[in-house]
Order: C-alpha cells, then sequence, then structure tokens
C-alpha cells in the first residue's frame, strides 16, 4: 500500500499518555497506509516497539520520575520549589495550575520542541499531532510552519491556557516563531476527543469526536476495578493511605474487586475479595464491572464512559476536580474529597453508585459513545490536514 501522509504524534513520557488513545491511533493511521512515528522521552522505547510504532528518541526529553529526582532541575528557573511541594496535597492545589503545570509549557516545552525540531526536519512530516498536555509539539508546529491537530485525552485542561499564554509565548518568542494572541491557539485546528461532545459542558468549535478501539474484556469479571494510574503514585504522597482506604472499602463489596497498586511491594490490607496487583488490564475489566473507583484521571474515565461503567472518584491534580465535577453533573458517579476518603466514606460511595440509576444512566452515555466514528476515520481526517 503507498503512503499517503507522514505523520508526527506526539506526547510526554507517560504510559497513561501515551498507550490508551495515542497508540490506537498511530495502529489507525498504519492501518491506513500512512507512516506515522511518535516523538518522545528515550524511556518510552520498549512500550512503542511492543506495538510495532516507529518512535523518534528525543534526547533530552526525561519522564517525570527522572525530573523529580535531580534536584538541579527542581531548583532551575521556571520549576517548582518547596512551596509548591508543602502545598501539594491541599484543596486550592488540587484545583488550580501551579508551576509544575507551567514548567510543563515552559522551560521542558522548549526542551522538547528544541528536540522536536531537529527530529521533524530528518523526518519531515506532513502534519504534527500533539496529546492535549504536551506543548512542545505545538511551539515545533508553529515553528516549523506544520499543519497540526490535538487529540484530547485530557479535556479538563483546556481551563489551563489562559494561565499558560504568557508562558507558551515567550517559549515561542525564544523560538523565533510567531506569539499568539488568543490564549486558545494552541488547541485550535482539528480537537480529536475520545469522548461525546455532550462531555463538554460548553460548545467547542474545532472540536469532532471518535470512539477509540474496542479493547475486548478480560475473562474475570469482577464487580469493581479500582487504581490511582500511573502517575499519582509519583507526585502525590498520600497516595499509600488512600490506596489502603480503597482496598479496606472493596474488601466491604459484595463481590470480587481489583485494585491496581501500582509499582513496589504492597503492604497494606488485603481482603478476601480484592485481588491485589501492581497493574491490571483496566480497559478489558472495565467492560465487566459494576463500578470503577479511581482518581479520575481522564485516561481511566474515558474507558469507563465506553464501557458504561458508574464511577466513584477521588480527584487529585490536573484536570481531575474538572473531571469529577462533570462525572457528578451528568449522573455517572460521584466525587469524594480525597482529604474525607476513610474506608468508611469509600464503601458508602461505592455502595451508593452500584444503585440501578447510575448503571442506567452509564449505559445510555455508553450507547451514545458506540455511535462515535472510530479511529479509522480519525486517520483520514488528520491525513486531510497536511
Amino acid at each position: 500500500m503507498a503512503v499517503s501522509a507522514r505523520i508526527l504524534l506526539t506526547c510526554l513520557p507517560y504510559y497513561s499518555h501515551l498507550v490508551p488513545v495515542l497508540v490506537p491511533v498511530a495502529k489507525a493511521l498504519q492501518r491506513a497506509g500512512h507512516a506515522v512515528a511518535v516523538a518522545t522521552a528515550p524511556a518510552m522505547a520498549d512500550d512503542l516497539a511492543r506495538h510495532g510504532i516507529e518512535h523518534l528518541p528525543l534526547p533530552h526529553v526525561r519522564t517525570l520520575e527522572q525530573l523529580l529526582a535531580d534536584p538541579a532541575v527542581l531548583s532551575s528557573p521556571g520549576m517548582p520549589g518547596a512551596e509548591d511541594e508543602e502545598a501539594a496535597d491541599t484543596a486550592r492545589a488540587r484545583e488550580e495550575p501551579g508551576a509544575l503545570t507551567k514548567a510543563f509549557a515552559g522551560p521542558l516545552a522548549g526542551i522538547f520542541a528544541r528536540d522536536l525540531i531537529t527530529a521533524a526536519r530528518r523526518w519531515r512530516p506532513d502534519v504534527l499531532v500533539r496529546e492535549c498536555n504536551e506543548f512542545g509539539g505545538y511551539l515545533a508546529a508553529v515553528k516549523l510552519g506544520l499543519p497540526r491537530a490535538v487529540l484530547d485525552i485530557a479535556p479538563g485542561t483546556a481551563a489551563h491556557l489562559p494561565f499558560l499564554h504568557d508562558t507558551l509565548n515567550a517559549e515561542l518568542a525564544a523560538l523565533g516563531a510567531p506569539v499568539a494572541d488568543d490564549p486558545a491557539r494552541p488547541n485550535d485546528g482539528l480537537l480529536a476527543s475520545v469522548v461525546p461532545a455532550r462531555w463538554y459542558p460548553e460548545p467547542v468549535p474545532s472540536l469532532r469526536c471518535y470512539r477509540p478501539d474496542d479493547p475486548g474484556h478480560d475473562d474475570f469479571a469482577p464487580l469493581a476495578v479500582a487504581g490511582l494510574g500511573t502517575v499519582a503514585h509519583t507526585v502525590v504522597p498520600e497516595a499509600s493511605r488512600l490506596l489502603a482506604a480503597m482496598a479496606l472499602a472493596l474488601g466491604e463489596l459484595p463481590g470480587p474487586a481489583v485494585l491496581s497498586t501500582g509499582p513496589g511491594e504492597w503492604t497494606g490490607p488485603r481482603p478476601s475479595n480484592v485481588r491485589i496487583v501492581p497493574f491490571a488490564p483496566q480497559s478489558r475489566l472495565l467492560g465487566r464491572a459494576s463500578l470503577f473507583l479511581s482518581h479520575g484521571g481522564f485516561g481511566g474515565v474515558q474507558e469507563a464512559l465506553r464501557a458504561g461503567t458508574p464511577m466513584v472518584v477521588l480527584p487529585l491534580f490536573a484536570d481531575q476536580p474538572a473531571n469529577a465535577r462533570r462525572i457528578a453533573e451528568l449522573g455517572l458517579g460521584v466525587a469524594v474529597d480525597p482529604a474525607e476518603a476513610s474506608p468508611e466514606v469509600l464503601g458508602s460511595a461505592c455502595l451508593r453508585v452500584l444503585a440501578p440509576e447510575f448503571r442506567g444512566r452509564a449505559a445510555e452515555f455508553a450507547g451514545v459513545v458506540r455511535e462515535l466514528p472510530g479511529f479509522d476515520v480519525l486517520a483520514g481526517d488528520l491525513a486531510a490536514l497536511r
């Protein structure tokens, strides 16, 4: 099959940003005969190789774990200082973007963009597609004059764009690229969502919605699936306490549950009905589960929306408070303040969400997801941008 277009995808070097959405989009582009590569940190090489996707390693881009382990990085201009770490577990810090958010749109985005510009000049893409949290792709596309699109894997982060406007413009100016008047400019052009438009509280002019690929189902059918994703363990000091409370709450449910605890040895409670694992095939389990208990990261949220699984969420940072509010507004689950997340409070919330009305609303929303065009249509829309 002749190659029709060269599409370069970019993402932050997190499993949850890469595998649930970017990898299926890349596979859809491959099926359509397009050349596709993903530009991100060298640390993501194994994940991309496992899926048969070309990797453009950006040599100076580091994972969050690598950044937080380097005191020189944390103390450099534009990076968060000790005062931000001290406020990491406050309600205000949960709701408002802070220094780390600005760093990923400022100095870290600049590093990403410079590596990406070098790689793109070699690889010569026709279109650049970034996931919405990754801003180096935006900077590089403007500098190179490339058509661009955004995979909206975290819709709540769009509210941060006015906060990041001056930071992004400073990075554009440093690259010798034209600055923007409109704070929403990073999301202009095609904004590709993986949930229906009704998820968005306000209309979004450039929005197009698509249905992610069906992940299939695991043979095991738990009543509940739970976890805090792949990032919270690194940045949230209270993660171990919350996981222990989740385990005990799941232990009171009238059926089996799966709790993903992340890397490291689990020393917390082990109720007899709860399967404790470092990592669970979440998307495959949710299709047969009746409840999803999580931090409300959008990767898991969109998987639950697709599966028709009601949710209990403990929003911790970034877009998670916005996701929790939207879940509650749509009647698809309930939110619990992490500061109040005792086993008793969580157990009560879980039993409430197991009620038929939540299941009915979640099933109806999943029906809307099934009516969306698939990623093969998205592949054609991306290629048409060149």
